[in-house]
């Protein structure tokens, strides 16, 4: 009987100890394939905002040399031009292309916000989650899959193929916090 139990205890004792090495090389196979997505997501996201960007940050310094006058001051006049013409698309890549400037990217993550709350704006809506989460200024996970989101139930295309990559790599760590 005494061998019987011994045997039991044995088998359980290795039970255990495959189920739970199982269970680890489980959890650093899922961590490998989040630690991809996050990197996709992070390569997309990245490439998008430069894409975005680039265009208006050429307008913005051919607009500046035509008029004489510093890249900033070109901006602040164009925003408030796009403003009063209610253009919410080009002042959002506008706004996108001055968060590259040197101590400007928490002001320009709060105006996009501001532009999608207040306007209503699916690219800015995308490009408010965008930003808050490309690690520059503040990362906030929960707005950010809010803006984007909200981009994607205003039938913004780009916005539903981020939301898939960003529940792909953020969908954990947004449920533990």
């Amino acid at each position: 009987m005494v061998r019987n139990r011994t045997i039991l205890v044995w088998t359980v004792a290795l039970g255990w100890g495959l189920g739970a090495a199982l269970i680890g090389m489980s959890d650093a196979a899922a961590q490998s394939a989040r630690s991809a997505d996050c990197q996709r997501y992070g390569q997309h996201r990245d490439s998008y905002l430069q894409g975005v960007s680039a265009g208006m940050d050429e307008q913005l310094e051919a607009m500046a040399r035509q008029r004489q006058v510093p890249v900033q001051a070109a901006a602040f006049y164009w925003g408030g031009a796009l403003m009063q013409a209610g253009d919410t698309r080009t002042l959002a890549q506008l706004t996108l292309a001055t968060a590259r400037w040197p101590g400007q990217g928490a002001r320009a993550e709060r105006a996009m916000a501001r532009i999608s709350d207040e306007h209503q704006g699916d690219l800015a809506a995308l490009l408010a989650g965008l930003m808050l989460s490309d690690g520059r200024g503040t990362d906030d996970p929960y707005r950010a899959r809010a803006y984007l989101t909200d981009a994607s139930r205003r039938g913004n295309a780009d916005a539903t193929a981020f939301l898939g990559l960003y529940e792909a790599c953020h969908s954990r760590r947004v449920a533990l916090n």
